[in-house]
């Protein structure tokens, strides 16, 4: 009775909640799992230990099922241990393929492409500046410098060193300033180029003189800057600046000549420009022990002219002088040796200054000796009377009656000096520069064959001067109307360069021998020999030798007593000349209008070794060859001579009884 009231009696909850004794039955059940490795107890040991009554066994409560779907077995996170071995397989196979990959790659290029990369990597590692060649100099015949050239630089940079993204390793600003301070120019510009996006070269100056270079090259290295290069780029320098200018020329800022000798030789002044090629770190500087390969330029060929610069200084100076106080537009003179073809100065005024040839107006910077065609005038007449007294048509003596005036195709010609029915030689006409007695006696001559003569004394050609240029001029065809060939007679209707004109009345008075005209003397290769200049035309027979001693003694008529340029004679030579005034014929107006003054120097008479041609363009002030162009002849000549070695003339002058007849 006792033992039954200490149980407590079993409650039951609606929804089947176990019974106390069921509770006990489970936690018993977990028990024995949870002991399932140890020996199990017997009954009696189990309830001795207890020290209770084993509970009569009761069926479990009936349990409703979950609403809620148990959970599905989660598989285990790493492959069991004993898959060991195809773990060691799948390593295996994926190095295999690693390294037939690394294999391969080498192979291609070791094996197959082994000389490509390598030129690959030793074009990223080399470094080629080019060694531009010492363009040769040019000299006067007597070893005067009028071109040269100085050692001087063009600054290169690597902006991806100077301009980088780092501000403490950014020296663009820093670099610009010391180009400012030993370079001078403007800093802007320096900015633009140090910071020149896309690219490891960037021409920063050029012409830039060495010591300069010098100086802001210790400066950039103190401050350990890198990243900027200097090229060989030497300056071309003119040491007598106006003097010979468009004979000489001048180059631009591609060191490549622009004008006069320096544009027409301009390949065997420049020479063969070499290379050097050397290994260089990333930075760009050259490794000390790298490869290194020169291939050495080969200097510019070197030239001497037959120019004499002091006499070109005297002739440029009293032509200058001339086309000032004539109000003229511009002059050109020459002067040649007869002898030799040789041309000892040729003036152009305007001129410039070759160091500073941007300044220049444009038309300057020509050579008008060699460019500029034009119509003659009455010098002309030379060579007109060396065709008739070559055909044996006329001699000195040959009388003329000159009317007032004669008819030429629909016009009329007329004289500059008023006079009735003149009777003169042919000597009387041409220094009295008659322009009726010319035209009379050219018509004794078949126009073809006249033509024929002008040609062979080099007209209607260029005269192949070593100079860029040069004008051919114009002869009419044979064809021509009469009072065309009336024109030419006296200088009208055709045109010829100063050059052209000079040298073919060089070649009537060279005993009628032509020589074509040269302005080189001489060239010499960078080691000082000899090589070959531009080849020359052999000289011809272009008159005979009568012929030409004919007509120098009338041009020595027409400085003489009686004569047009009187005024031109020298005491100490026998000075020979032919006046020469033509019209300018103005296009855009169809009409002539303005004039062009000329006059040919020669001496001496008696053998003839100088030559100087003037002439002045559209002079305002007097306009007559002898007053305007014959000073400047005369100044050239009197210099030229004594320098040349001409001795003093001998023998008899003409006389201006011969000029005329009864």
């Amino acid at each position: 009775m006792a033992d039954q009231n200490r149980r407590r009696p079993t409650s039951t909850r609606s929804g089947g909640v176990r019974s106390t004794s069921a509770r006990s039955n489970s936690a018993r059940s977990s028990s024995a799992r949870s002991n399932s490795g140890r020996r199990p107890a017997t009954r009696q040991s189990a309830t001795a230990r207890s020290g209770q009554r084993r509970p009569a066994t009761r069926r479990p409560a009936t349990r409703r099922p979950a609403t809620r779907r148990p959970r599905g077995h989660r598989p285990p996170l790493r492959m069991p241990l004993g898959a060991a071995d195809k773990r060691l397989r799948v390593a295996l196979l994926v190095l295999a393929i690693v390294v037939s990959i690394c294999g391969g790659r080498l192979l291609q290029l070791q094996g197959f492409d082994s000389n490509a990369y390598a030129a690959t990597a030793a074009a990223q590692m080399t470094r080629t500046v080019a060694m531009p060649a010492v363009r040769g100099t040019i000299t006067d015949r007597n070893g005067a410098v009028l071109a040269d050239t100085a050692a001087a630089v063009m600054i290169t940079a690597d902006p991806t060193l100077i301009n980088t993204t780092d501000p403490k390793t950014n020296r663009v600003n820093q670099v610009a300033d010391l180009l400012v301070k030993y370079v001078g120019g403007n800093r802007d510009d320096y900015l633009k180029a140090l910071t020149k996006p896309d690219t490891k070269y960037s021409v920063v100056a050029r012409k830039v003189p060495a010591a300069a270079y010098q100086r802001l090259a210790l400066e950039l290295s103190s401050a350990s800057i890198y990243g900027i290069f200097r090229e060989s780029d030497p300056i071309r320098s003119y040491p007598e600046k106006s003097t010979a200018a468009a004979v000489v020329g001048f180059v631009g800022g591609d060191s490549k000549g622009q004008g006069g000798l320096e544009y027409s030789m301009n390949a065997e002044l420049s020479g063969t420009p070499g290379k050097e090629m050397y290994e260089s770190s990333p930075s760009g500087y050259r490794i000390p022990l790298g490869t290194n390969v020169v291939t050495p330029p080969t200097d510019g060929t070197n030239y001497q002219l037959t120019l004499d610069s002091e006499l070109q200084l005297i002739a440029e100076r009293k032509l200058a002088q001339t086309v000032e106080e004539s109000k003229a537009r511009s002059g050109t003179a020459i002067t040649m040796n007869i002898k030799t073809g040789e041309v000892l100065a040729m003036a152009n005024v305007p001129t410039f200054d070759a160091n500073n040839a941007a300044g220049a107006r444009s038309e300057d910077l020509f050579n008008r000796a060699v460019t500029q065609a034009y119509e003659p005038g009455s010098v002309q007449k030379i060579l007109t009377m060396s065709a008739l007294m070559d055909a044996g048509l006329v001699e000195p003596d040959t009388r003329l009656v000159v009317p007032p005036s004669i008819k030429s195709g629909d016009g009329v010609v007329k004289d500059v000096w008023q006079h009735g029915y003149a009777q003169v030689t042919a000597r009387g006409a041409f220094t009295y520069s008659s322009n009726i007695g010319t035209i009379m006696m050219t018509r004794k001559m078949d126009t073809a064959a006249y033509r024929d003569a002008l040609l062979r004394l080099g007209l209607g050609k260029p005269t192949g001067i070593e100079l860029p240029g040069e004008a051919a001029g114009y002869v009419p065809p044979a064809d021509m109307p009469g009072y065309t060939r009336d024109q030419i007679a006296f200088g009208q209707g055709l045109s010829v360069t100063a050059i052209q004109n000079a040298a073919a009345i060089a070649g009537v008075l060279n005993n009628g021998v032509y020589n074509p005209p040269t302005i080189i003397k001489g060239a010499t290769d960078a080691n000082g020999n000899q090589v070959p200049t531009p080849p020359r035309e052999q000289p011809r027979r272009v008159v005979s030798e009568q012929t030409s001693k004919d007509i120098a003694s009338m041009m020595e008529s027409v400085v003489g007593p009686g004569g047009f340029a009187g005024s031109m004679a020298m005491d100490e030579y026998r000075i020979g000349g032919k006046t020469g005034t033509s019209e300018v014929y103005d296009a855009e107006k169809g009409k002539y209008e303005g004039f062009i003054s000329s006059f040919a120097s020669m001496a001496p008479a008696e053998d003839p070794q100088i030559l100087t041609y003037v002439v002045v363009n559209d002079p305002t002030k007097g306009y007559t060859g002898g007053a305007v162009a014959g000073p400047v002849a005369y100044d050239v000549m009197r210099t030229a001579l004594p320098r040349y070695g001409v001795l003093p003339s001998t023998g008899k002058r003409p006389t201006e009884s011969q000029l005329t007849w009864d």
